[in-house]
C-alpha cells in the first residue's frame, strides 16, 4: 500500500485551511485583529447578544479558546460583555461602538478577500467545490 501525504485529502484541505487563514491575517492586520477575532467579530455581529456557548459552537472552538479571543477582543474594546437578566451565570456578547465601526472597515477587505479566492475557480467548479466540502463535512459529523 502507497501513502503520499502531499496527494491525500485531508493534507490538502489542511494545507489549503492554512494558505487561506495566512492571506486573511496578512490583510486584517492593518486593523490589528486577527483571522480569529475577526470570525468572532463576525458572529457577534450577526447575532448580537449571544453567549460565550452559542459561540463556540457556531465557530467551532472550545470554551477556553473563545474566552482567551473574548479577553483580547474587550481589552482592546471591540466588545463587552453583559449578564444575561435571565442567568446570572451567563455573559453575553455584543459589539461595541468601535468594534463596529471595525467590523465596517474590515468587512470591505474580507468580501474583497473571498472575491478574491472564489474567482481561482469558474462558477461550475465553485459550485463542485461547495457541494464536495459540504458532502466531506455532513460525512464526518
Amino acid at each position: 500500500m502507497k501513502y503520499t501525504r502531499d496527494e491525500s485529502t485531508p493534507w490538502l484541505v489542511y494545507k489549503a485551511r492554512h494558505l487561506l487563514k495566512k492571506r486573511i491575517q496578512n490583510k486584517l492586520k492593518d486593523y490589528d485583529i486577527s483571522s480569529e477575532q475577526w470570525s468572532v467579530l463576525n458572529t457577534v455581529y450577526m447575532k448580537k447578544g449571544c453567549n460565550q456557548i452559542t459561540l463556540a459552537e457556531i465557530l467551532l472552538k472550545d470554551g477556553a479558546t473563545i474566552t482567551r479571543i473574548l479577553n483580547i477582543l474587550e481589552n482592546k474594546k471591540l466588545v463587552r460583555r453583559e449578564k444575561s437578566t435571565h442567568d446570572k451565570r451567563e455573559y453575553l456578547i455584543y459589539l461595541t461602538e468601535y468594534g463596529i465601526n471595525l467590523y465596517n472597515k474590515a468587512l470591505p477587505v474580507v468580501v474583497q478577500n473571498t472575491k478574491e479566492t472564489d474567482s481561482i475557480f469558474s462558477d461550475s467548479e465553485l459550485k463542485e467545490l461547495h457541494y464536495l466540502l459540504n458532502k466531506l463535512v455532513l460525512s464526518l459529523k
